[in-house]
């Protein structure tokens, strides 16, 4: 015991060295740890949600020593298997971090340069957090009067405040960050009013919708509620959101048939305005080119593009409708060499004049288990084309997990694993999720980068129409 505090003594004193002020410098140890991998990460934006991210081995203390590039004061995340501790972190902060992988319980210790804000927030998160996140307040309060919970909010807020006012390093706290915390605070609050209803629907199916105190929604009309100050603020963009839900809701019937995403884009571009607007309209446009009518998709892009005006925002969209773009049917698949199931090699070139209908799955992902069975139907539908191959590319970061999976469900087909999204062949897919399907055409191209699932009426149309498709 003595040896493992004289060691952690010692990584403190290093994490007191001078860091560069365009740096981040993360040292620790993880007592208990459930891998032998820790992973430092951060967001960069808040459209894409592209991380900054350096992965590290412990030593044989279990200990850790990472630098990251940083330019503005961050919410950062170490993280293992089994628990992430979020700091919050200036360009040139040291900081030593000490926690137990197996004691959720436990507070992590944070020392080093700059380290007030994270001690903050590991309090913070341990004593309130724990009592009034956001799925604990709804389950406990979704079924109660309107105006009780709205008692309840406020009191919450309060509480919230009254611990970060009463933290013992207060009055030291960066201002920024403080501002920041009572930004969340506040938007929380109007996040959870607004979410309200929904909540008492779940709750009371057959009760009607709730009676509402004639003032419930009067902080909507404060002047200063939609704010670009507040972008920071990951509160902030959360309610914007659900601001932009109730604006869908309160459309008429007339428009329930276009689907979400246009509707969201569209309530946007006329509820919001600033960058505020230019946020969410991004993070409209890329759910719907990743997931939506990618046609549509691309019309609207080129209302977005001529909307916003921050150099920034575009380039990040922009980014992301070429890599969309790469996958529209008619490129060519990107390739992989990969090994299968049993050991042996196998490529995408390996299917060169069959149909490929890929499935980018994971053992843990519910989806992707409830297809199982109608797969299972679809390939005794098509038994007979035997120049239909069922690719299924596993990001299951367990590979017994994944092997038992396959073996105990007798999923037919080729099976290749890759340890989780950040692989280049996710990577090189633009994987957002599992379950995801492609269909691959005999030339090695992308017939459609959307084929309806397994459990969809339309899959054996589809299938056969790219059997149907002779090379060129």
């Amino acid at each position: 015991m003595k040896k493992f505090f004289f060691l952690f003594a010692l990584a403190v004193m290093a994490a007191c060295n001078q860091t560069p002020v365009n740096e981040l410098t993360i040292t620790g140890t993880i007592n208990n740890p459930s891998d032998s991998m820790v992973e430092v990460f951060y967001y960069k934006d808040m459209i894409a949600n592209k991380t900054e991210k350096v992965e590290a081995t412990l030593d044989e203390n279990n200990s850790f020593s990472v630098t990251l590039p940083l330019d503005e004061a961050k919410f950062v995340f170490v993280s293992e298997p089994r628990r992430t501790v979020r700091l919050y972190l200036a360009p040139g902060s040291s900081v030593n971090v000490l926690f137990d992988a197996q004691d959720p319980d436990q507070i992590p210790v944070i020392e080093g340069n700059k380290a007030l804000e994270s001690r903050f927030l590991v309090n913070y998160y341990q004593e309130m957090e724990s009592k009034f996140n956001r799925g604990i307040i709804l389950n406990q309060l979704g079924s109660t009067p309107a105006d009780e919970f709205q008692t309840k909010m406020d009191e919450v807020h309060k509480e919230k405040l009254t611990f970060l006012e009463g933290f013992e390093g207060y009055n030291k706290l960066d201002k920024r960050f403080v501002d920041l915390m009572k930004t969340n605070f506040l938007y929380e609050k109007y996040g959870l009013l607004l979410e309200y209803p929904m909540a008492f629907a779940y709750f009371n199916p057959d009760s009607g919708d709730p009676v509402m105190p004639e003032a419930y929604y009067a902080f909507l009309e404060d002047e200063n509620l939609l704010n670009d100050d507040y972008l920071g603020s990951p509160a902030y963009l959360n309610f914007a959101n659900s601001f932009v839900n109730r604006k869908i809701e309160e459309q008429s019937e007339a428009s329930a048939d276009v689907p979400y995403y246009e509707r969201q884009y569209l309530a946007i571009r006329e509820a919001l305005s600033g960058k505020t607007r230019e946020i969410l309209l991004s993070q409209s446009l890329i759910s719907m080119l990743n997931f939506g009518n990618f046609d549509r998709a691309q019309e609207l892009f080129a209302d977005f593009s001529g909307l916003v005006q921050s150099a920034d925002v575009k380039e990040i969209v922009d980014a992301e409708y070429q890599k969309v773009l790469a996958l529209s049917p008619g490129n060519l698949a990107p390739a992989f060499n990969l090994t299968d199931i049993t050991g042996n090699p196998v490529s995408l070139s390996d299917f060169a004049g069959k149909v490929v209908y890929l499935d980018f799955w994971a053992s843990w992902c519910g989806p992707c288990m409830r297809e199982v069975p109608f797969a299972k139907e679809l390939k005794d539908r098509m038994e007979g084309y035997d120049d239909l191959v069922y690719l299924y590319i596993s990001v299951d970061t367990d590979e017994q997990a994944w092997r038992k999976t396959v073996d105990e469900k007798e999923i037919s087909g080729v099976h290749v694993n890759v340890p989780g999204f950040s692989h280049e062949i996710p990577e090189a897919y633009n994987l957002k999720g599992v379950p995801t399907f492609f269909l691959i055409g005999r030339d090695g191209k992308i017939f459609d980068n959307r084929p309806p699932r397994p459990s969809n009426p339309n899959i054996d149309e589809v299938l056969k129409a790219a059997l149907a498709q002779e090379t060129v």
